[in-house]
């Protein structure tokens, strides 16, 4: 590139250095060049972010908020505790635990939360219908919320899952429809309504119901099963701390009050089946002693009877101190045996008869039973009189012991079961709460947020990998061997310049003359400078504007780039801009000018010879700068470029004019860029940043190239500003010096 300077330097508001050689790793991504993809996807980013956003507030406003309750429960250690501290430890560490987790269990058991579900009637489903977009969010908290409890409904199993439908009416009064909006029944708060549906006979009685006439209330009856994995879904229970054996139970609810209802009946259903628990292990043995007392009595009246009818019989015997020596041993002899065969059928209510317990049992009784018979040899020996007497009075003894002890045991396990407690014990109830625990909505905006804006990031790096266009002008450079003599940022005011254009705001909306501070006003001052040196060997002062496609800023370039030729006194003195656009051109915008065909004309008019050039010239408030319009916009403008009218205008206009500048069709899109550029001397070729592929740009190099144009050099055109402690463009710098 030629070296960059101003023939004015007291005007000099820009330097440009030249750019840095293209290395080797072209495809690397530096820092800068990161930062300034994330700040050309700023809006996308933007927008997501503020989206992603609103969403998420939206979400935190919508979703109804969940509260949890607490309650806490103990373990009691019913067991004997050892003499021996270290013994005890070691039995704790290894029971306590597993100890806990079976409590654990049997909480989040069917029997515990199948029994609340029954007792609260959590089977039953009755919400109010809200619109789907706001939810409950304009009545959460009032009092007159929209509410309808339940205190029966009662359906076949079968009709279980059916959707029915309360529609609230005027004094309590409600209506009852069907799945198909058919009327059931209609009834009023507290009483009971019947009605059939499908030949069943279905009731219904409801507690309490808010709402304003009209409101409607979704109304069904889940599954038992459903019911109760619904709730054990709500509910956790940890234990506090290790071998603690201290329970935490959480339950969570829209609800604050009804959750702490509910998890209150978790906990009593809890305690009262371990209540009964402990209870059934004493009623097992009383049931046998209960069946088993009647018997005794019947033995012991059978066998006083006996013995009273010998005495009749035989008088009184007395026994001598020897037989009542064996009397005594006898008793209880058979005492222990009896004792033990009592115990025997007990246990045979749990085990069979060839267990390791019933066994153990079997033997001591073979035992005592061979002692015994050595006692009833002894009997044998004394008088028959006596052997009578000691006979019946040991049946009366030991039946008297047995009974008694038998009457004993029951009174001791009646009192037992009446007294059992259980060893679980409620230390903190349920109590509602007001925080609730979700949704959290900071922190649910907060990562909706963060969340928008790395989708931002992601979609703009996304973007930026899919596109393929230009950003690097020394990719040309290197790839194409065209120079490019200057890079022009964007800029801003431009932009306005143009929104005022497209609505037809009066006046000349030219950058060069309202903002000449602008950096892209300075870009182009490094332009004017170049094309003193590019047009030293040109064969004349005409310099023709062209690019690959429209819509890359050619007429911007060619007009703003005219009236900084005029303004330098030390480039040329007459400038004549010609809009060779005769499709759509535009110019005049630029200037202010209207689009006329009449007295003036434009180059079409010149062309066709309806008007000589001299009349179409347009003055301009730029001294020194004269400008030409398309004119009206003719059918074949390919056919009056190719006559030989456009080549003596040419050639005239040289004559006049120190330097034309003519802003050209798109060569890419039509053919007149080809035939203009043959009557020029410098040809340029703007390219806009991100908008060509090299391919593109290449072929417009090479439609030039084939009617024997060289294209003199790029204009690389909208480069985004990134700041970074310097003004940087994408591989083109450029430092503000202002007076």
């Amino acid at each position: 590139m030629l070296p960059n300077h101003d023939p004015n330097p007291a005007d000099a508001s820009t330097q440009t250095p030249m750019r840095p050689n293209l290395q080797d790793d072209e495809g690397a991504v530096s820092l800068g060049e990161m930062l300034a993809n994330l700040w050309d996807g700023r809006y996308l980013i933007l927008g997501t972010t503020v989206v992603a956003m609103a969403m998420g507030s939206y979400y935190a406003w919508r979703k109804s908020p969940i509260y949890q309750v607490n309650a806490m429960l103990q373990i009691e250690d019913k067991k004997g505790k050892s003499t021996n501290p270290m013994m005890e430890a070691m039995s704790g560490m290894l029971d306590q635990t597993p100890r806990s987790l079976a409590e654990i269990e049997i909480i989040k058991s069917n029997l515990v939360l199948g029994r609340t579900v029954e007792t609260l009637s959590l089977d039953i489903k009755a919400s109010p219908v809200y619109n789907r977009f706001i939810g409950d969010a304009r009545v959460r908290g009032r009092t007159d919320a929209p509410e309808l409890a339940i205190e029966r409904f009662e359906l076949p199993n079968y009709l279980r899952e059916t959707p029915f439908k309360v529609i609230a009416l005027e004094n309590g009064a409600f209506r009852w429809e069907g799945p198909n909006k058919e009327l059931l029944a209609t009834g009023k708060v507290g009483d009971e309504t019947k009605a059939t549906f499908e030949g069943q006979t279905l009731v219904l009685q409801v507690r309490r119901l808010t709402g304003k006439p009209g409101q409607r209330f979704n109304l069904s009856r889940q599954p038992l099963l459903d019911a109760i994995e619904a709730l054990r879904g709500d509910l956790t229970v940890t234990e506090k701390g290790k071998w603690s054996n201290i329970l935490s139970l959480s339950f969570e609810h829209r609800h604050p009050g009804r959750g702490a209802e509910i998890l209150n009946e978790i906990v009593s259903q809890y305690v009262r089946q371990n209540i009964e628990r402990k209870a059934e292990e004493a009623s097992q043995p009383l049931a046998f002693l209960q069946e088993q007392l009647p018997m005794q009595q019947a033995k012991l009246d059978a066998a006083e009877d006996r013995l009273n009818q010998f005495r009749i019989r035989s008088g009184s015997v007395d026994l001598p101190q020897e037989a009542q020596l064996i009397l005594t041993q006898s008793v209880n002899m058979e005492g222990q045996i009896l004792q033990l065969k009592q115990k025997k059928d007990e246990l045979l209510r749990t085990y069979k008869e060839g267990a390791d317990v019933v066994a153990t049992l079997n033997q001591q009784i073979a035992k005592l039973q061979t002692q015994s018979g050595s006692i009833n040899t002894k009997i044998k020996g004394l008088p028959k009189t006596q052997q009578e007497v000691v006979s019946l009075s040991r049946d009366v003894q030991v039946n008297t012991e047995l009974y008694t002890a038998m009457l004993n045991s029951a009174q001791q396990l009646q009192v037992t079961r009446a007294g059992e407690v259980g060893n679980a014990r409620i230390v903190d109830h349920a109590m509602p709460t007001r925080t609730p625990i979700k949704p959290q909505k900071s922190t649910v905006v907060g990562l909706a947020t963060l969340l928008g804006l790395f989708s931002g990031i992601g979609l703009t790096l996304l973007r930026r990998a899919l596109h393929q266009g230009v950003e690097d002008p020394r990719l040309i450079e290197s790839r194409l061997g065209l120079p490019v003599v200057v890079t022009i940022p964007h800029s801003d005011l431009q932009t306005a310049e143009f929104r005022r254009m497209k609505l037809h705001t009066p006046g000349a909306h030219l950058l060069a003359k309202d903002h000449p501070e602008d950096l892209a006003v300075e870009s182009l001052l490094s332009l004017r400078t170049s094309l003193s040196f590019t047009m030293s060997d040109a064969p004349n002062r005409v310099v023709m504007v062209s690019g690959p496609a429209p819509g890359i800023g050619k007429s911007f370039i060619s007009s703003n780039l005219s009236v900084l030729l005029a303004q330098s006194r030390g480039t040329a003195n007459r400038v004549l801009l010609v809009d060779g656009d005769m499709r759509r051109g535009n110019l005049h915008h630029y200037f202010g000018l209207e689009h006329r065909s009449g007295a003036l004309g434009g180059l079409s008019e010149i062309l066709s010879g309806q008007k000589p050039w001299r009349q179409a010239v347009r003055t301009t408030d730029i001294p020194g700068l004269e400008i030409i319009t398309s004119g009206t916009l003719p059918p074949n403008p390919s056919d009056l470029l190719m006559s030989h009218r456009f080549s003596e205008f040419i050639l005239e206009i040289c004559q006049v004019y120190d330097l034309v500048i003519i802003d050209a069709p798109p060569v890419l899109a039509v053919t007149d860029a080809v035939i203009i550029g043959r009557h020029v001397g410098t040809t340029l070729l703007v390219a806009k940043a991100k908008a060509h592929t090299l391919d593109e740009i290449e072929a417009a190099i090479k439609r030039f190239e084939t009617a024997g144009i060289k294209p003199k050099g790029c204009i690389f055109n909208d480069v985004m500003l990134m700041n970074v402690g310097y003004r940087y463009y994408r591989y083109a710098y450029h430092y503000g010096y202002k007076k």
